[in-house]
């Protein structure tokens, strides 16, 4: 079922809840309701390196439907591959808040350029207003193709390499209120993630023993148990993926990573904070914010 999805500053996540953004100006090329696929895709990606908000999409295409919000995703998906490489994918809203919530998860692309170190310090000028939500995600690293469109669990299993803990990063680039397929079209908001080092094989791991905290300047702000991803754990994400992909044209391979959403809601960070992901079993990754 779709709506409009209203939320607090403190949910600032694509797959938790959506930024509240207030568009600071931008000389983003304007785009009316005639707007072509390629027209709204090279707007939302002017948005992205100006790391302005638009309101464009829900003004002039309040009833974008998944069908083109998906389109356009893949034609910035292949403008994006003129200059960088796809290395992963990525999911959104896929945490169950409440045993009774209906999920409805999204998927987006991951560049290498935004693929950050962790031992560097991470400017906040690739994210809006220069904040963003510190996001504690589990890590699938595939090393099969998974083609579909009807992939087995036993078929993903195979194909994972190892499974990791992640911090993912989102940009609230659309201003609010806005549609889940406005979002979809924005590449879910996707503004980067880092990768912890540790990695650990798929059967050495219990999901139900997995908990995810994030830390800002030493102190833990929030934290959720891994069975929240998809009201299971992050495996199930991992198998709705590999179905998910082909409905859209597109398809898990080799080589490829998986962040499967968010655990907690994701605290906000800015220039000078130090934030921590820390795993049960599945490691940490800490990134420190400058200007």
């Amino acid at each position: 079922m779709r709506g409009l999805v209203v939320v607090s500053l403190l949910a600032f996540a694509a797959c938790a809840s959506e930024p509240v953004v207030e568009a600071p100006e931008s000389e983003t090329r304007a785009i009316g309701p005639d707007a072509t696929d390629a027209e709204i895709m090279e707007h939302l990606y002017e948005a992205e390196l100006e790391q302005t908000a638009t309101d464009a999409l829900t003004t002039h295409f309040p009833d974008l439907t998944r069908e083109r919000a998906y389109a356009i995703q893949k034609l910035r998906l292949t403008h994006r591959e003129q200059t960088s490489r796809r290395i992963g994918w990525k999911i959104g809203w896929s945490r169950q808040a409440e045993p009774d919530e209906v999920l409805d998860p999204v998927v987006g692309h991951v560049m290498e350029d935004r693929l950050f170190p962790e031992d560097e310090p991470l400017s906040t000028q690739h994210f809006v207003n220069g904040s963003t939500g510190a996001e504690a995600e589990v890590v699938f690293y595939i090393n099969k193709d998974l083609p579909g469109p009807m992939v087995s669990a036993e078929d993903v299993a195979a194909a994972v390499e190892s499974v990791g803990a992640a911090m993912e990063f989102v940009s609230g680039r659309l201003t609010m209120p806005h549609e889940r397929e406005h979002a979809i079209a924005d590449n879910v908001y996707g503004a980067g993630v880092v990768l912890g080092d540790e990695r650990f094989q798929l059967d050495d791991v219990d999901f139900a023993a997995e908990t995810g905290q994030v830390e800002v300047n030493g102190e833990i702000i929030e934290q959720g148990p891994a069975t929240s991803i998809m009201g299971s754990d992050p495996f199930a994400a991992l198998v709705w993926i590999a179905n998910e992909l082909p409905k859209w044209g597109m398809q898990l391979r080799a080589g490829d990573f998986v962040v499967t959403g968010t655990v907690c809601v994701p605290p906000p960070v800015k220039a000078g904070d130090h934030a921590r992901v820390i795993f049960t079993n599945l490691g940490t990754v800490s990134v420190d914010f400058v200007e």
